[in-house]
């Protein structure tokens, strides 16, 4: 039984430590923590704007060098208003081309650090409870009778 609560916790950093790193390497390839990468603008990108009552998805397909990328943005039609956005431009990065986002809209930006933000809550919670909990206790309760 205490290898099977060792297992939960390895797993549980594991988990939330991969989370962590996609969300970090995300932001970086999208330049969010400073201008690491070139960022090119799509050429003849196809976008398409649905509308419903309460909210806007912005769907978007481009090509870099013979091969076609794709992606979505979903966002409250104020928030949309709001970023006042005459045309859509699609960026993308040179080196990572399945990477873009649409220009003035942060939404990309914003999820990326919120992913940083609860991966590391979850890294932190799980090593907090291994290392403070009584895992003789634990042991008890869940062990097999």
């Amino acid at each position: 039984m205490k290898s099977i609560t060792k297992i939960f916790f390895i797993l549980g950093v594991a988990f939330w430590s991969i989370g962590l790193l996609y969300s970090v390497s995300k932001l970086i390839a999208l330049n969010g923590l400073g201008n690491i990468f070139e960022m090119n603008e799509a050429q003849n990108a196809n976008t398409r704007i649905i509308r419903d009552s309460t909210h806007i998805t912005i769907s978007y397909r481009y090509q870099v060098e013979e091969k076609t990328y794709q992606d979505s943005y979903k966002m409250l039609i104020e928030y949309f208003e709001k970023c006042d956005i005459d045309t859509i431009a699609i960026k993308y990065n040179k080196h990572f081309p399945m990477v873009s986002y649409i220009d003035c809209v942060p939404l990309k930006l914003r999820q990326q650090k919120v992913g940083m933000i609860i991966s590391a809550f979850f890294i932190l919670f799980f090593i907090f409870l291994w290392k403070l909990s009584n895992k003789d206790k634990w042991i008890k309760t869940y062990k097999e009778k």
